[in-house]
């Protein structure tokens, strides 16, 4: 199953809503296919991708024994997992190899998983579950040195510390662009992303000003959680002058320049986040996250992972 086929089907589930979202991915490349705002049974040769809310999710770094076999490292970590937590429930884990010996560990009840897939009325294991916010990181391209990528998305926002490919730290944001584009609608009656696509330069504009209106309260929770993340990050002692730069992964336009533009405490070390997939007018950056992960798994045989 899945070793012939080319086509991932993406179910971004947020909000009591479903959007189904199905490309074909070859060597490296994906070709979107189709858009949906809807729950669309796949076929039984696709994989299937769902998002996972972080309300379900629990992280820690653990020092496992090394291992050759990645399913020998995830029942290492479960082990340890149910150690920590005296846990005897059934668990989904997954390991990301990280810095000085650790790995960042993943974990959520089973049970928890079925009944949010239950709660969207989904009847079948996807072959692949995935955290928010790291579908958004997956296709950004990673810099090297240590780096702070700041990622403002429709339902969730997050900020995610990385030296090179391995992340330090994972710390979620009560800040999302749903809250920005909520705002817009009731000014103009027209969504973020509908006055952005619109080429229309006086929606633009008007949009741009009620953003500006706003600014400094999104900066301030931003700088606040950025300074939060560093001050918590255990496998090294930073401060934001050791940081190399600040990545700002938004599908925003009017968004991402006002940050870029308005003075904060962050100002000189931030830039726009460079993506391997060009964006798609109907497509978050988290679907195309999604589809991208999922395009990793053909070939392989079909079981849960992330």
């Amino acid at each position: 199953m899945g070793i012939l086929s080319n086509r991932v089907v993406a179910y971004s589930l947020n909000d009591g809503q479903i959007n189904t979202a199905v490309a074909k991915y070859r060597g490296g490349k994906l070709r979107i296919k189709s858009y949906y705002p809807q729950f669309i049974l796949p076929d039984p040769e696709d994989i299937t991708v769902v998002n996972v809310p972080w309300d379900i999710i629990q992280m820690i770094f653990l020092e496992l024994p090394p291992t050759k076999k990645e399913k020998d490292r995830i029942r290492a970590a479960e082990l340890e997992i149910r150690r920590i937590y005296n846990l005897s429930e059934d668990l989904i884990v997954s390991c990301i190899p990280s810095l000085f010996g650790k790995c960042l560990t993943f974990f959520l009840k089973r049970t928890d998983f079925f009944r949010y897939l239950s709660s969207y009325n989904i009847d079948f294991i996807p072959d692949v579950a995935y955290p928010n916010i790291i579908a958004e990181l997956l296709i950004a391209k990673k810099l090297p040195g240590r780096w702070i990528y700041i990622v403002l998305s429709e339902y969730s926002s997050g900020i995610v510390i990385m030296n090179g490919e391995n992340i330090l730290n994972v710390r979620m944001i009560d800040f999302s662009l749903n809250e920005v584009n909520h705002l817009i609608k009731e000014e103009t009656g027209f969504e973020l992303f509908e006055i952005e696509n619109s080429g229309n330069e006086e929606l633009i504009g008007y949009a741009k000003r009620i953003v500006g209106s706003i600014i400094y309260d999104i900066l301030a929770i931003i700088n606040r959680e950025v300074i939060i993340t560093i001050n918590t990050t255990e496998l090294e002692k930073l401060s934001l002058e050791m940081i190399d730069g600040i990545s700002l992964v938004c599908r925003s336009t009017v968004l991402k320049e006002a940050l870029l533009s308005t003075n904060s405490d962050f100002k000189s070390k931030l830039s726009e986040a460079v993506f391997s997939f060009r964006p798609h007018a109907e497509l978050t950056i988290a679907d195309l996250g999604l589809l991208y992960r999922g395009g990793l798994e053909l070939g392989k045989v079909k079981s849960i992972t992330w």
